[in-house]
């Protein structure tokens, strides 16, 4: 099955309350790839007819978020009080990353035993990994250093965060694979013949992580 992150996203967001709400973003204006995704926040804010400004806070935010990768984002970041920090970036905030509650809300989506899957987590060193880890306890870390082809295929869940696109190339007949790829997916395509759930790139788990940050911002969804 090939998951259509459009579709559930869309479940969110039309249960999402119209309200006023202010959201800052900081975009470094070189960074093309973010200003893409940025575009995309912006098209959903005016739907749910949520203010965006941009590169500047004037203290009656409701949320503020950094588009990464950002040159100045740990002094960025270490700047935003932990309650508006609606993208989880922070240590202290009281929100779960966007991503990473996305990829929780696709996993449960599935009503799965989880705890009775094997499950890795590769990249789990990065930002997101890291708070995927702190989520699924008992799965197994694997980064793009030490990536071990043969053992991926031994595990039911695959959760990947690397940014390498296509490093995995086969997995084991059924398992459920959810792609945190960026921009492009860490998934060789084919997987998808042998797996039993597949989010793509573009179109997976991402219209649901832009799902998930408004509504962090529009009902406080903290964890």
């Amino acid at each position: 099955m090939i998951f259509d992150g459009k579709a559930f996203a869309e479940e969110i967001l039309n249960n999402l309350p119209r309200k006023k709400a202010k959201l800052a973003v900081f975009l470094d204006p070189n960074n093309t790839s973010g200003a893409r995704y940025v575009k995309i926040k912006t098209e959903v804010a005016k739907r749910l007819g949520v203010e965006i400004v941009m590169n500047r806070i004037g203290g009656d935010e409701d949320g503020i978020m950094v588009q990464l990768p950002h040159p100045d984002s740990q002094k960025l970041i270490s700047q935003i009080p932990p309650e508006k920090d609606v993208d989880g970036l922070r240590e202290d905030s009281p929100y779960l990353p966007a991503v990473v509650r996305a990829s929780k809300e696709v996993l449960l989506s599935l009503q799965e035993d989880l705890l009775q899957k094997r499950m890795v987590i590769v990249g789990s060193s990065g930002f997101v990994g890291k708070n995927l880890m702190k989520l699924y306890p008992n799965a197994i870390g694997m980064d793009k250093e030490d990536f071990d082809p043969e053992k991926i295929k031994t595990f039911d869940i695959v959760i990947s965060a690397t940014g390498s696109p296509n490093l995995i190339k086969d997995i084991k007949k059924g398992a459920i694979c959810i792609d945190l790829g960026f921009p492009k997916g860490d998934f060789d395509p084919g997987c998808n013949r042998k797996a039993s759930f597949f989010t793509p790139v573009p179109g997976g788990v991402g219209p649901v992580t832009v799902a998930c940050l408004f509504e962090n911002l529009l009902i406080k969804y903290s964890h």
